[in-house]
């Protein structure tokens, strides 16, 4: 497969329609290894529960953030991002976290819309200082979660093997193409992401077979207590666990879907 780095490639959007699927935790485990290398990186907290923003600060994550950045964009502002960003929350790894203020709001269309092009350019104007942009999402169907997607240029798409995620890969996949269609440029898949995957099941085989003839490269994180553990802990399974199973697999899809 062609890797990010080597496509141009920086704004990665970790996105399913379906909760409970390990989206916040591989966003987490994506934005913080690709930290581990030595680049700088910036993650984005787009899930109104603020997930990602609690484990990264914790109390603190009450603080303005994404939902007052693009609350000045509909407000007419010119906001610099930089100013509602954490620096430093980890090494080389900065963070937008949620913010204090209902990220929910902006699923509404006729606010997206307003804001969506300015957003997808300021986004664009970050790479200047940052090689990776990781957003998380929440499983929502909405305007906030399109406008997150219009403005990537990749995505990394969390699953089980399970029946009813085949529909929402579908599902995600012509969402995909209309914002590419939209957005006037192309934004890829770039990998399917099985967490909790389990090995030696003749049902899972069965379901490897299925996902392998969508024609997007397929990942697997095994099921690991040492992911749940450590983000309860609020840990990075690179410091909680770095010779896991599961460490060894994220580092499998850094290596190969974003570095090659």
């Amino acid at each position: 497969m062609t890797s990010l780095k080597a496509l141009g490639l920086g704004i990665v959007t970790v996105a399913n329609r379906k909760g409970g699927v390990g989206k916040t935790a591989s966003a987490i485990s994506i934005a913080s290894g690709l930290a581990k290398t030595g680049e700088k990186v910036l993650v984005i907290d787009g899930d109104p529960q603020g997930n990602m923003s609690l484990f990264f600060l914790g109390a603190d994550r009450d603080r303005e953030g994404f939902s007052g950045f693009l609350g000045a964009l509909g407000d007419g502002a010119a906001p610099k991002l930089e100013s509602y960003i954490n620096k430093n929350v980890r090494r080389n790894l900065d963070l937008l976290p949620a913010g204090k203020g209902w990220l929910g709001f902006f699923r509404e269309e006729t606010v997206t819309k307003r804001i969506g092009e300015k957003f997808g350019e300021i986004l664009a104007s970050a790479k200047i200082g940052y090689r990776w942009i990781i957003i998380d999402t929440s499983p929502a169907h909405g305007a906030l979660e399109r406008m997150l997607i219009s403005s990537s240029e990749a995505l990394i798409v969390p699953l089980e093997f399970q029946r009813f995620s085949i529909a929402g890969l579908e599902t995600l996949m012509g969402e995909v193409e209309k914002c590419s269609v939209e957005s006037g440029r192309p934004i890829r898949i770039q990998a399917l992401l099985f967490t909790k995957a389990e090995h030696n099941v003749a049902r899972v085989d069965a379901y490897r077979e299925v996902f392998s003839s969508f024609g997007i490269p397929v990942f697997e994180v095994c099921k690991s207590e040492y992911v749940p553990k450590g983000l309860e802990r609020g840990r990075t399974i690179w410091e909680n666990a770095p010779g896991s199973y599961a460490a060894r697999d994220y580092a499998a899809l850094l290596n190969k879907a974003f570095f090659g």
